[in-house]
């Protein structure tokens, strides 16, 4: 999953600039009418206004998506219930909200496109998506986690296919019994890895979205929260806790056990291959890791830290209405149409990845998702405010720490850095 990346000062100064452009040439918009219950045949709302029905919708879908199929499957029934053609497009999750800004204002942008929530800030900073309006029953078909994750300023932007996090999957060929503590990995570790024939105990991509889980297990977080508020002045990855967690880390590249350069794919070849004991990563290797290892490969929640299973990031993803849709009713109705009870489960039963709707949750009892579903409740959303985007540059102390830095100094530097690009953004003063 790449739901991130790191922004450049001149970036985040263009950015501000092409904001206060696209003010100018927004179209004006006073708001979504009351919705009726027209609507023929979908099965999105049942509450869509019916105006003069287009005849096609535009899509963006992320290009790297396993969900495509399915997702074509549900355009073509959508088109087959309301007569509307879905013509869709592949962009890059990280380049749509760029891609958005400029495509537009010039009408070349589209009617619903798919982010994940830790982008939502940035999309509202920009103007680049309309709230949709839900029923309360609506919102009830979704886990409370999901439409808190696109609820913003207390308007809801998103319609939640699914949710996401990590875990561990661990080849039951190499460990007798999952280790339950992190301390219990090291051991492990030392007893399994031999490094010289890229044969390892335990590996975790050196990124900041898998290793966040060392941080907040000893007390690190991203912003201070206070009733789903979050302070963006209030930045606690180089706390003592967040120090303690990432040298927890650092042992195991210190001693040996991991390699101090690593990637997604070189960690995925070695696991597959069978040369590696235990893994974090998420359900988009589910399908992978099973048809490499059959029944060899098992899940688990993340091994405890600090006395406790270790927080992972929670991410939710979603389809959003774009602000320059000229048909933002109908555009609200298929993305409710993509995420109703029966779409959902389809969804399911393709990619994998749970969508966060409670009957189904409840009803997986598929061994091989014990990890996944016992890790979901102890996860830690996501921010979803604008200053998240800067956040991710923590990916550049931890190099340093892979490279023996001291803990502390590159968490502090690193630090200083985001608050510097957040406060040339507008960031730390809040505002947008």
């Amino acid at each position: 999953m790449k739901l991130f990346k790191e922004k450049t000062l001149w970036g985040l100064l263009s950015m501000a600039m092409f904001v206060l452009l696209l003010a100018a040439c927004a179209p004006e918009r006073e708001g979504v009418e009351e919705a009726t219950d027209n609507n023929e045949g979908s099965e999105g709302t049942e509450e869509s206004q019916e105006q003069e029905k287009p005849e096609e919708l535009v899509v963006w879908i992320n290009d790297e998506d396993i969900a495509e199929d399915i997702s074509v499957e549900m355009f073509e029934k959508y088109t087959e219930e309301t007569g509307i053609e879905i013509s869709y497009k592949r962009v890059a999750l990280p380049d749509q909200v760029e891609e958005l800004a400029l495509a537009g204002p010039t009408g070349d942008g589209p009617d619903l496109f798919f982010q994940p929530q830790d982008s939502l800030g940035d999309v509202i900073a920009q103007g680049l998506a309309l709230p949709i309006d839900y029923s309360q029953e609506e919102i009830d078909g979704f886990t409370e986690e999901a439409i808190n994750a696109f609820t913003y300023d207390g308007d809801i932007y998103g319609a939640p296919v699914a949710v996401e996090t990590y875990f561990a999957y661990y080849n039951k060929d190499i460990i007798d019994s999952v280790p339950e503590t992190i301390d219990e990995v090291f051991d492990m570790s030392k007893e399994v890895t031999d490094a010289s024939n890229d044969q390892y105990g335990f590996l975790v991509s050196p990124e900041f979205y898998y290793l966040y889980s060392f941080m907040n297990a000893y007390g690190g977080y991203v912003f201070g929260e206070e009733d789903g508020v979050y302070d963006p002045t209030d930045i606690g990855l180089d706390n003592e806790g967040a120090v303690e967690g990432l040298t927890k880390y650092q042992e195991f590249i210190s001693e040996g056990l991991m390699p101090k350069t690593l990637t997604v794919d070189v960690l995925d070849g070695l696991f597959t291959e069978g040369k590696v004991g235990m893994v974090f990563s998420g359900p988009w290797n589910m399908p992978i890791y099973k048809e490499a290892l059959g029944d060899s490969v098992a899940t688990a929640p993340l091994p405890k830290m600090n006395g406790e299973i270790a927080p992972s990031f929670i991410g939710v993803k979603s389809w959003l209405v774009s602000y320059y849709s000229d048909q933002p009713e109908w555009a609200e109705d298929i993305a409710k149409f993509m995420t109703n009870d029966e779409n959902s489960q389809a969804y399911f039963d393709v990619t994998g990845e749970l969508p966060p709707k409670p009957e189904i949750l409840d009803a997986v009892d598929d061994p091989m998702y014990a990890g996944y579903t016992e890790q979901v409740p102890q996860g830690t959303p996501m921010p979803n405010i604008p200053q998240m985007a800067q956040v991710w540059d923590m990916d550049v102390a931890i190099e340093l720490i892979n490279n023996d830095a001291d803990v502390e100094e590159a968490l502090t530097d690193t630090v200083q850095n985001i608050k510097d690009n957040m406060d040339v953004s507008g960031g730390l003063s809040g505002e947008e």
